[in-house]
């Protein structure tokens, strides 16, 4: 692993018993041991850096740079000096050394390799290292320079000595810039070796798996795969493995399933050998996609539809309406009996032709029937007719059915001059398509109620709950903590 350590440097940072601080300021005691250093430097100690250079050491993590933050704050003008006195700039003067030399827990390191930080405001003047916003600031502008220089090195934050608004400044900063990469290093007077507390992962998981969250409730399941893959190792933290581990198959499988590729979304699911206490919500996902019969297909195509609307895309959503018309309208002829075929001749109920043997055997001629040698091309309008003759006379309740899937033409118009011009699709203008000139854009949001009213009524059954919404109530449990 290749790193670079960032340390805060405070007055407690480094010390001697033969050269005791007592109240001599930092700023004049480190000037003293570093005008006495051949005297001095086997007598100083690093308590708390020390103890971060001898973790990283033991791990054998090779150091590509040391940045010491400190303070320089100009001399102050009234004369106080208390905070000026207490500056810790010849402080990390002395780090830099002792470690250049070797004589810290870790293998020396070139001087060009150690590098010290003032808190500096926007001017470059040296400022209190005390102040919450100019040190955040300063160390949000210095960090970005640095990973810039080490993309894709670990950032080890040493964030114990030092101010607290130098702590609570490379703790917020560092894991902002590093992200993933920071590690930091919290260091205990009482304890030998500090803790790395993967702060980074930790504090970027919630809002990582926020947008997972938002994603699927948008059903961006493709975008929500992808920040999985880029950041499942932030994503996965603390979550129970099994549940993990069924994340990227769930989202996969969500994706194709909404596009309607049911092939590809068993073959997503097919991958988990076992889903713990998932299995049982797993399993019944896979069924539904395994050989869905038309009832099951017609209430996919109203949860698409019911979805993209749901998220403005309206123009997608008239796509989903024309396919559910003409597909309902398909059903219908097929529950009288009629005979469709493939381009290959053969008996398809999906077929884009009538069979020419069956229309023979009709006492009606449809209006485009032109060619009495060849199977008849379908489209809606064909349909349409089609289903007027074989329900023809029509009961109540069949009128009233036809009436209502009648309802829904304009719609299917409005969809079909989108190739034929470059203008967008509005909410208003689906609720005049659908319920008349007059109709306010609220009109649009009975459309598909009336698509689900449909189903039932030509299904014979109540239209089934969203799998989307299983989906993503799954996910959501999926991405909870285990602690």
């Amino acid at each position: 692993m290749n790193a670079i350590l960032i340390c805060n440097v405070g007055g407690r940072d480094v010390v001697s018993k033969a050269f005791p601080k007592d109240n001599i300021g930092e700023r004049t005691w480190a000037e003293t041991v570093l005008a006495r250093y051949h005297e001095l430097y086997a007598t100083l100690r690093l308590p708390i850096i020390g103890k971060a250079l001898q973790y990283l050491a033991e791990r054998q993590i090779a150091l590509d740079h040391v940045i010491l933050i400190a303070s320089d704050q100009p001399p102050p003008p009234d004369g106080n000096d208390q905070f000026w006195s207490s500056d810790t700039i010849h402080s990390a003067a002395i780090i830099r050394r002792l470690l250049s030399e070797g004589h810290t827990p870790y293998p020396a390191l070139p001087t060009e390799q150690i590098t010290i930080w003032t808190i500096r405001d926007e001017r470059d003047r040296g400022c209190d290292p005390s102040d919450y916003d100019l040190t955040l600031r300063f160390l949000e502008r210095q960090l970005t320079k640095l990973q810039y220089q080490y993309p894709q090195h670990t950032a080890f934050l040493e964030v114990t000595g030092g101010t607290p608004a130098m702590t609570t400044g490379l703790l917020i900063a560092g894991t902002e810039v590093f992200g993933s990469r920071a590690e930091v290093l919290s260091i205990h007077p009482a304890q030998e070796i500090p803790i790395a507390l993967n702060t980074g992962k930790r504090l970027l998981a919630t809002p990582l798996r926020a947008t997972l969250r938002s994603n699927a409730a948008t059903y961006a399941y493709a975008a929500a795969a992808r920040t999985f893959l880029e950041q499942e190792a932030i994503i996965t933290d603390r979550l129970d493995p099994k549940a993990a581990s069924l994340i990227d198959p769930l989202l996969d499988y969500a994706h194709y399933r909404f596009n309607f590729d049911f092939a590809n979304a068993r073959k997503a699911l097919a991958k988990i050998d076992h889903a713990g206490p998932w299995q049982t919500e797993l399993a019944t996902l896979q069924a539904q996609v395994v050989s869905p019969d038309r009832r099951s297909l017609l209430a996919e195509i109203v949860h698409v539809a019911a979805a993209r609307y749901e998220i403005g895309l309206y123009a997608d959503f008239l796509v989903q309406v024309v396919r559910f018309e003409e597909n309902l309208l398909r059903y219908l002829c097929l529950l009288q009996g009629a005979e469709f075929r493939n381009r290959r001749g053969s008996s398809d109920p999906d077929g884009p032709y009538l069979a020419r043997e069956w229309l023979q055997q009709q006492p009606f001629t449809l209006s485009r029937d032109r060619d009495r040698q060849r199977d008849l091309p379908v489209d809606r309008s064909v349909l349409r007719e089609l289903i007027g003759h074989l329900l023809y006379p029509p009961n109540h309740h069949q009128q009233a059915l036809l009436q209502a899937i009648d309802r829904l033409g304009e719609l299917v118009k409005r969809r079909n001059e989108l190739t034929h011009h470059l203008e967008g699709v509005q909410k208003i203008g689906l609720a005049r398509a659908f319920a008349g000139q007059q109709a306010s854009s609220t009109a649009a949001d009975q459309i598909v109620p009336h698509l689900q009213q449909l189903y039932e009524a030509v299904c014979k059954q109540p239209l089934p709950p969203s799998p989307y919404q299983q989906i993503n109530h799954l996910l959501e449990r999926l991405l909870q903590s285990k602690e």
